[in-house]
């Protein structure tokens, strides 16, 4: 990996924005590109993952124990008022969201959390990230395009060390698409893998680059990416550890790569600007959030959220504002602290159902999610609701935002369900409309893991709760608790003027694994207009082993009995073999079949009913 660095490190800006001193630095490095890769053309996929599935042995260095110890005490105070059959009715001044098209995405691979997110092309073409895979769809004809792990991925790149903490976004500027992943967990292995799609075709040719993960070269790492782009740049923000160290303890600072878009989309050298030892009133700001546009981009300018994200209880909001595009010698950076009218406070772990005492970890209330429409900037972090003790989530909204920035919040609860890892999205139409839509994961000590959302405005107005996916099984991973995200997936369908938002989110499979579910939301019934439910009858779905060189075993799980079809096909689309017609089950089914006959390579095996496709998977014959 080489980088050719122009670091010119110099003092960008000393101001005073209201209560705050806000001071900071930035370095400029020139990136060349790495590698261009096609993603048809992807061939091996080998998909190393490496989990540690113990928990952390008594008496030793644990990185959860502190935070541990302030969510037990905050559990002291505001035990959790357990309710096994009712959920919020009184939620109701806005009408719930329609769902149209909902489906699985990203199947269990080998890794936890799910760390979901999703892009959705202005032609419907998908690209949903979890930990360790990319799978694309096409909406328009409900096919799989492709599913590859981030390791076949980046297989070009010289650099074999774990691959994590995906993140994707889609240009509506450009027609294109961005995903960002990150590489090690030490000084001398991490970097951040950066690609822009050449076209809007999720399955053609990609821009590779590589950004240093020590990027100081002062014996630190990154983790945690989060990304948004303005009319003419992306931003990339990133948490500096040092080695050995959990997020929790090994934190050093929070950094934002600031990069030329169509540079990376035309594959030439990466015009780059990173700031970092970003501080407010003598604290480095933890956690920055990049604001995306509501209902397009925006620009030059570029804002981000931060909390106080690992206290124990807070009403502290940092507004960052960047100025400008790179280069531009009148760049700031100003940095306003804002006091919410509401406390947030870090989230206990939720319930599930199943043996024992089956929980779901939350982390902290850092800001997940936050959007920039009409003026005003709309928010959401997890958060405890002390009323039941329960995880919830925190939604803000930061009023005139360009004169006198005023903070306002409510806390999304229920009465029966826990809600963790929320996302956010502008789901209006016309330019005084204010509404969102609001997607978690949901979980209660009687209902598996699954899928919600709910839609929201500016005044405080909510939505009933709609269900888009129930888990059929609690998640069992690790030992202790088991991780329930970092991080869901949503975006609005720029080109849909009538209020659409595309997300994606995890439930609990039948083999007690983190699975994806994907699902469009709509203010209007667009099923009435005929966009119906994609693999309405599949809850889940393995294909394995893949490679492989005699046999292939698929799991499937209907909802209902139906007649199938068993095809292979070749790459070109030509039919093989019609392996079997038969009439299924609803429940769990195994199909297995040999791959003797067929010649190395790469085929597509199809499952679909007279209605129907149930699944599209390339397989990989060795």
């Amino acid at each position: 990996m080489s980088y050719l660095q122009k670091s010119i490190l110099l003092l960008l800006t000393i101001s005073v924005n209201g209560f705050a001193q806000t001071t900071s630095q930035k370095k400029q490095f020139l990136i060349q590109k790495s590698a261009t890769i096609n993603v048809a053309d992807i061939k091996e996929n080998w998909n190393p993952v490496l989990q540690n599935v113990e928990a952390p042995k008594p008496g030793i260095s644990d990185s959860r124990k502190k935070l541990q110890a302030i969510k037990d005490s905050l559990q002291l105070v505001y035990p959790k008022k357990i309710n096994h059959a009712t959920t919020r009715t009184d939620r109701a001044p806005l009408p719930s969201p329609f769902l149209g098209k909902n489906f699985q995405g990203n199947t269990y691979n080998y890794s936890t959390p799910n760390d979901n997110d999703i892009a959705i092309s202005d032609s419907n073409k998908i690209i949903s990230v979890m930990n360790t895979s990319v799978f694309s769809y096409d909406a328009n004809t409900n096919t799989m395009l492709s599913f590859v792990s981030l390791n076949a991925f980046g297989t070009s790149l010289p650099n074999p060390n774990s691959k994590y903490d995906p993140k994707v976004i889609y240009d509506p500027n450009a027609d294109k698409f961005i995903l960002v992943y990150l590489n090690g967990f030490t000084d001398t292995t991490s970097s951040i893998t950066v690609a822009f799609s050449q076209t809007n075709n999720p399955v053609g040719a990609w821009n590779l680059y590589e950004l240093p993960g020590n990027p100081l070269n002062n014996g630190l790492w990154t983790d945690y990416p989060m990304i948004a782009t303005t009319d003419n740049e992306v931003f990339i923000t990133g948490n500096l550890l040092y080695p050995d160290s959990s997020w929790q303890t090994g934190f050093n600072e929070t950094v934002i790569w600031q990069l030329k878009k169509s540079t990376g989309y035309n594959g030439q050298t990466l015009t780059t600007q990173m700031h970092h030892n970003i501080v407010s009133n003598g604290k480095r700001i933890r956690n920055l959030c990049p604001v995306k546009g509501g209902s397009d981009l925006y620009g030059p300018d570029m804002y981000f959220l931060s909390n106080r994200n690992l206290d124990a209880q807070n009403d502290s909001i940092f507004l960052v504002h960047i100025t400008d595009t790179i280069g531009s010698s009148t760049q700031t950076i100003t940095a306003m602290p804002m006091v919410s009218n509401r406390k947030y406070f870090v989230p206990p772990p939720a319930a599930q159902p199943g043996p024992g005492i089956q929980l779901l970890e939350t982390n902290d209330s850092r800001i997940l999610g936050a959007l920039l429409e009409n003026n005003k900037i709309q928010f959401v972090s997890n958060c405890m609701d002390t009323a039941t003790g329960y995880s919830a989530v925190y939604h803000g909204v930061i009023n005139n935002l360009t004169t006198t920035p005023v903070v306002t919040a409510n806390i999304i609860s229920d009465t029966l369900l826990e809600f963790g890892y929320p996302n956010i999205s502008y789901i209006g139409k016309g330019a005084t409309n204010n509404t969102v839509a609001i997607s978690f994961n949901h979980s209660a000590l009687t209902v598996f893991p699954g899928v919600s959302a709910l839609v929201a405005d500016d005044a405080g107005n909510y939505s009933p709760l709609l269900r888009i996916k129930t888990g059929v099984s609690y998640i069992s991973i690790i030992a202790g608790n088991d991780r329930w995200g970092d991080y869901s997936g949503s975006q609005r369908k720029y080109n849909d003027t009538t209020g659409v938002v595309w997300l994606n989110g995890m439930f609990g499979n039948t083999q007690k694994k983190n699975t994806t579910w994907i699902a469009q939301l709509a203010l209007t019934n667009i099923a009435g207009v005929g966009i119906t439910e994609a693999n309405k009858s599949m809850n889940e779905m393995m294909v394995f082993p893949n490679p492989t060189s005699d046999m292939i075993t698929v799991n499937i799980t209907l909802e209902n009995s139906e007649y199938l079809n068993f095809e292979i096909y070749d790459i070109t689309g030509r039919l093989v073999k019609v392996l079997l017609r038969e009439k299924t089950k609803a429940g769990k089914n195994n199909f297995s079949f040999s791959t003797t006959p067929l010649s190395k390579g790469v085929y597509i095996l199809k499952i679909s009913s007279a209605t129907n496709e149930v699944l599209s998977q390339k397989i990989i014959k060795e």
